[in-house]
């Protein structure tokens, strides 16, 4: 299975020079966020494939009113070809009034919820947020630290992938785009990302897109 994993920002690959020759086949599309509606709607038609996103802290935009399909995985586990996915949105709180953030006992309240739809599942596969995990291709700054919670997801659940966004690559040099904890391979899908989901992540997709 094919995925395009998108976040934060429009690649001009995928709009304004835009070559459907130059992708394959596309079975889902992953958005985590900071994102507008327009955009997401846009990649379902280009791509013919079904959409699962989570708002950023930016993403003011109410689910269900302004997308023109997809599903919101924030807070849920939904299943799409055998693949169980939940998701988590907003970023770690920093003060602004306008931001879609959560503390940290708010996101473990959140995280306690799942468990439930989890457990029905047998599993998580994939875990889809806007922020990183604590110490996994976060930063130092208030608005860019991630949550300990995600930490204590991925050791729990154990997921293939764990895949975020809000971290974009052109912060610093220093950045990395994928990195193994365990069992799952964390991807940070600013801009896009090609995934294939039974072959895990190649050497060449290892490289900044």
């Amino acid at each position: 299975m094919k995925i395009l994993i998108v976040a934060d920002d429009i690649d001009p690959r995928l709009y304004e020079h835009f070559n459907p020759e130059r992708f394959p086949p596309i079975d889902m599309i992953l958005s985590c966020g900071d994102l507008k509606p327009w955009y997401l709607s846009y990649l379902m038609s280009c791509f013919n494939a079904p959409l699962y996103y989570v708002r950023g802290n930016h993403d003011t935009w109410t689910p269900g009113e302004e997308t023109e399909g997809g599903d919101n995985l924030a807070g849920r586990v939904l299943v799409h070809r055998s693949i169980r996915m939940a998701g988590f949105e907003g970023s770690r709180f920093y003060g602004s009034p306008t931001a879609l953030q959560y503390t940290e006992q708010q996101m473990k309240w959140q995280s306690w919820k799942l468990r439930w739809a989890a457990l029905r599942h047998r599993g998580i596969d994939i875990i889809v947020t806007h922020a990183p995990p604590f110490g996994i291709h976060d930063a130092d700054d208030p608005a860019h630290v991630g949550f300990h919670t995600y930490v204590k997801l991925l050791h729990k659940y154990r997921p293939k992938y764990f895949i975020h966004g809000h971290t974009h690559l052109n912060y610093g040099h220093k950045q990395q785009r994928i990195t193994t904890i365990g069992e799952t391979t964390v991807i940070n899908g600013y801009g896009f990302f090609l995934l294939d989901y039974e072959q895990g992540v190649t050497e060449l997709d290892r490289r900044h897109r």
